[in-house]
């Protein structure tokens, strides 16, 4: 496609990106393309009626008469979604780009067009038109259409890539590639099942929130598969270490021959990006939102970011969606998801959770020190002292309180046994085994050290908050962040952290984390805060890496110390050496 070189000052149309979506997802719950741009100058509401009766007329001409459009505004843009055939997106997404293109010479006269040899010239539509044709004939498949419409009629769960179609879930899934189809006749329908399957995820705690499940379900007798940002894993078998919190993970796991529950995190960038991994799941969970990641794909504000969070609403089809009362974003956006809910809170008499049970909802809270369950019916179920689980470190760590909380609420909304949820929640720790790099703790010359990779305000709260509850002689900390936060990211985190009121201050760079940012800008930023806040700066230590910040720190614990390590790179090696020391 020939790209657009603005040069009219006042009005400016840049394209941000655009892309394939596969599922249910922020603006409707078709497949497609969509695409986000940048608008100044002018009135978004013209660009729209412009760009989107472009994109009409596109359709009507390549013979997606039947598909339709829909647009978002944001702070500074406007995304247009097109729908279109599954066998189809990248042409879509062609298709998106020519009306963009269309849009931008309409109200911009004076643009040089650079075509794919680097030529300049006019926009020619019949060109543009056949070139998207084209790419429609070679990228159909009609076989795969027919036999997307079978397995829907039989409802029989399918999962579609690039490469590969596959029928069912785990042992009952069984996958062809896209251009070797079987013939439906051939295919045993009845036995291609599904799975239980879940969804999780939020701001903080959706790692913790897999693993506990994933615990409460092995607990329970089955074989768990779980998607994180971290791995895919397969009851006690890691397929793949890696981000796997999109589709590609969710296709991967339900396709194992060994899943027989799957818990799956969503995180907020394969949702903007894709859509939801599956279309239909039976609870999901929202552990909380909180800012993070502002600016990307046209969400700029928290609102927006719970409004993403809130997708998986649409993959339920009569499950039930567990959620955060104690979060007000929650609280605030609920009313509009027309599904069945169950509300966990640190309070008891939390104004949601008492009007959600006076309206024969269920709730999940403690009394005390006691979690409870309280089903449609107000029968309460009482399941597991707080001081019982050990990663709530005797209730000091009120943000595991939390994850206890949504873990069981999500494995109720399953029917899990109750047994089995007490079972896994007294067995689950926060080390590195249950749960690496999520609170992990350690002793070191009698002194306690914890180790995580907070990586947002609402996170290192959380762990600052838990190291309140904790007496020390002397706090160490030690900070790093990756180069693509911004200043005032970095600024913040910092501040939060600064809440410990730690005597030495341990700055690690982390080289392979820059994404952009010179060697030694990030530290900068942390030891200026750190100043400006009142820390000495015979107090702050600079270190090459997280592993020699942290053996700075382990070579000067005394007993009764307290160190709190940030460590996002390095962590085996730095767990080597806690263990070690």
């Amino acid at each position: 496609m020939p790209r657009i070189k603005m040069k009219n000052p006042i009005i400016k149309l840049t394209l941000d990106n655009c892309r394939r979506l596969t599922g249910k997802n922020l603006l409707w719950e078709k497949t497609g393309s969509i695409l986000d741009a940048f608008v100044d100058g002018i009135d978004k509401k013209q660009v729209i009626e412009q760009w989107g009766g472009y994109a009409k007329q596109l359709l009507e001409a390549v013979g997606w008469s039947a598909e339709s459009t829909i647009y978002r505004e944001f702070e500074g843009g406007v995304s247009l979604a097109i729908s279109a055939p599954i066998d189809a997106l990248y042409a879509a997404c062609q298709l998106n780009e020519a009306a963009w293109d269309l849009t931008c010479a309409h109200f911009i006269p004076d643009i040089i067009m650079h075509n794919d040899v680097g030529g300049e010239g006019v926009i020619d539509v019949d060109i543009m038109i056949a070139s998207i044709k084209q790419s429609i004939a070679q990228e159909e498949n009609p076989e795969l259409l027919h036999l997307i419409e079978l397995a829907k009629k039989h409802k029989v769960p399918y999962l579609v890539d690039d490469d590969d179609v596959s029928l069912g879930y785990g042992k009952y899934s069984k996958t062809w590639l896209t251009d070797n189809l079987p013939e439906p006749k051939s295919i045993v329908w009845q036995e291609h099942r599904s799975l239980p399957v879940a969804m999780v995820t939020g701001t903080n705690g959706k790692s913790t929130s897999v693993r506990i499940m994933s615990q409460i379900i092995k607990a329970a007798g089955s074989c768990c598969g779980v998607t994180s940002t971290d791995f895919i894993r397969v009851g006690e078998d890691i397929i793949d270490y890696g981000d796997y919190s999109g589709p590609g993970g969710a296709r991967m796991l339900l396709r194992h021959p060994d899943t027989e529950f799957a818990i799956l995190e969503v995180a907020r960038g394969g949702m903007l990006r894709r859509g939801l991994p599956v279309d239909n799941v039976d609870a999901a969970l929202i552990t909380n939102v909180a800012e993070d990641h502002l600016g990307q794909y046209g969400i700029n504000t928290v609102e927006e970011l719970a409004k993403v969070k809130a997708i998986v609403a649409k993959g339920l089809n009569s499950g039930t969606l567990v959620l955060n009362a104690d979060d007000p974003y929650l609280v605030e956006l609920a009313p509009s998801l027309m599904v069945e809910k169950c509300w966990f809170s640190l309070n008891e008499n939390n104004t949601v959770l008492q009007q959600h049970r006076a309206n024969k909802g269920a709730t999940c809270f403690p009394r005390g020190d006691i979690l409870i369950y309280s089903d449609s019916l107000q029968n309460e179920t009482t399941l597991v002292d707080v001081n019982d689980i050990p990663m709530t470190l005797k209730g000091a760590a009120k943000h595991n309180i939390q994850n206890a909380l949504g873990a069981i609420g999500l494995a109720k909304s399953l029917g899990i046994e109750d047994s089995a949820i007490t079972r896994a929640l007294v067995c689950f720790s926060s080390d590195v085994n249950d749960n690496p790099g999520r609170g992990n703790q350690f002793v070191v010359n009698d002194a306690k050290v914890i180790m995580d990779f907070a990586h947002n305000v609402h996170s290192m709260d959380a762990m600052v908050s838990t190291t309140e509850h904790m007496p020390a002689e002397r706090k160490f900390l030690m900070l790093s962040y990756a180069g693509d936060r911004s200043d005032a990211d970095i600024i913040n985190m910092t501040i939060s952290a600064l809440k410990m009121k730690a005597d030495i201050l341990v700055i690690a760079e982390i080289s392979d984390y820059l994404r952009g940012r010179l060697l030694g800008e990030v530290s900068e930023i942390i030891a200026s805060t750190a100043e400006s806040n009142g820390m000495l700066a015979e107090n702050i230590i600079f270190s090459s890496d997280p592993v020699a910040g942290s053996k700075y720190i382990v070579e000067r614990l005394q007993p009764n110390d307290l160190a709190l390590l940030m460590v996002l790179s390095q962590r085996d090696e730095v767990v080597e050496l806690l263990q070690t020391t």
